[in-house]
């Protein structure tokens, strides 16, 4: 486990370059052994999460080449193995993805029971409910599902709630099953969409025919392609958020700005400066009240989840009480006890505490027996004076968090898991002391 130790206090100055989106890369690489020649994906970051993944293309009989540092050649062809190795396959959620392409190619696949970061309950359910529309078998013990396509068929998929990886899931298993298939409610992320031009260059034939309607004919054979991954929109957030809480000026490229409609909204509601121009964002602070807000996290094209840890740490620093609510996921706010450590005042409360409706999006949630869950942080007593300490990181977003926190703190901070953080960012310590951070990884 790696450790970064952070002398907080300096504003971050310069000019940064997001990387390739994580969320997009990771689909893109399981669905390329759809083919069985060579996929040859740009601007792929070379994250831990890719470099677990790309084991999995091995351990399967693939094979694949870093032609330049984020230039990377998949070739598919020497699949021989319907079974996903359980110690890697149960490292990561998206480890599920690959089954799609083992049942096309052998009609059955062996995929270890996934894991990831540890929010909420993250179920398997509507996974499941989609293989078995799809007129998949599916038997499972404490360590494996086992799929076996024995009388696929096409159908109609519909998701109670919104999902993510569910619509890339159900993508992939219906683009090679004969006839018509539809998703509704379909996520509508950017990333979904990026996929999807992966796999219609691929010979897929999927169409988003409404925003919340994809329709997918199947095909039997896929071809090699050359494709670009999108930029990761999670990156921005970051940088942006750096910007502000260390009083820094930062110009951000590869941006899209209608993928981040939401967070720059936020921005104009709490006064923050900064312009957008062509794929470019420059965001700029330097010493400016800032006003505070309150935030709701929603499938896209709302407030994602995964920018809930960033905004909360955000508002610490506006003047005034704040409120961040995540209808996504019951238990993300763990984290919130490191900022308290480093001197920020942050209640987690259930909604009705502050006379709210509860909004959750997790079907299996079992209100009953599990009552109702503390989804919203309450930001008090702000601007908050931080201060450095040692840190635990939890995940991903959160340890990305709290090194932003660091960065802004007084003093210095030793943050404990930076690897959580580097399977999901690229370069990250390296960009920052481009910037022009104080720090050290160990």
């Amino acid at each position: 486990m790696s450790n970064i130790l952070i002398d907080g206090g300096k504003p971050l100055i310069g000019t940064v370059t997001v990387s390739g989106a994580k969320n997009s890369a990771l689909k893109i690489i399981a669905a390329a052994l759809f083919s069985n020649e060579n996929v040859v994906l740009d601007n792929v970051p070379q994250i831990g999460n890719i470099t677990n993944d790309l084991e999995i293309v091995t351990a399967l009989g693939g094979s694949f080449e870093w032609i330049s540092k984020n230039k990377l050649k998949i070739d598919p062809s020497g699949i021989h193995t319907s079974e996903i190795p359980i110690d890697l396959g149960s490292k990561y959620r998206t480890a599920a993805l690959y089954a799609a392409s083992l049942v096309y190619r052998f009609g059955k696949a062996t995929l270890p029971i996934p894991g990831g970061c540890k929010i909420g309950l993250r179920p398997m359910n509507r996974w499941v409910e989609t293989w078995q529309t799809l007129g998949i078998d599916v038997a499972n013990d404490d360590n494996y599902f086992y799929l076996e396509a024995r009388n696929i068929k096409p159908g109609t998929v519909n998701f109670k709630v919104n999902t993510h990886m569910g619509t890339d899931n159900a993508i992939l298993f219906s683009m090679f099953i004969p006839g018509e298939t539809i998703i509704l409610n379909a996520a509508e992320e950017p990333e979904v969409d990026d996929l999807i031009n992966f796999v219609n260059s691929m010979g897929a034939d999927v169409t988003r025919i409404e925003p919340r309607k994809i329709r997918i004919v199947g095909k039997n054979t896929f071809y090699g392609t050359s494709f670009s991954v999108m930029e990761d929109r999670n990156e921005v957030v970051t940088f942006a958020v750096a910007a502000l809480v260390t009083n820094g000026n930062l110009v951000i490229k590869g941006v899209d700005r209608k993928n981040l409609l939401a967070f720059t909204n936020v921005l104009t509601k709490i006064g923050a400066k900064f312009e957008i121009s062509e794929d470019e964002l420059r965001i700029w602070r330097a010493g400016e009240k800032l006003s505070p807000t309150d935030v709701m996290t929603a499938p896209y094209p709302g407030f994602m989840t995964d920018w809930q840890p960033l905004v909360t740490l955000l508002l610490t620093q506006c003047i005034g009480t704040s409120t961040v609510y995540d209808s996504v996921y019951w238990d993300r706010f763990g984290y919130t006890k490191e900022l308290n450590r480093m001197g920020c005042d942050i209640d987690v409360l259930k909604p009705s505490e502050l006379g709210k409706d509860l909004i959750i999006s997790e079907d299996t949630y079992d209100l009953v027996t599990q009552g109702e869950p503390a989804v919203v942080a309450r930001i008090n007593n702000a601007p908050s004076k931080l201060k450095g300490v040692k840190l635990l990181i939890p995940d991903l977003r959160a340890g990305a968090t709290l090194v932003l926190a660091a960065l802004a703190a007084d003093g210095k901070s030793e943050l404990v898991g930076f690897d959580n953080v580097t399977r999901g960012y690229e370069d990250f310590a390296e960009k920052l002391k481009g910037l022009g951070a104080v720090l050290s990884v160990d």
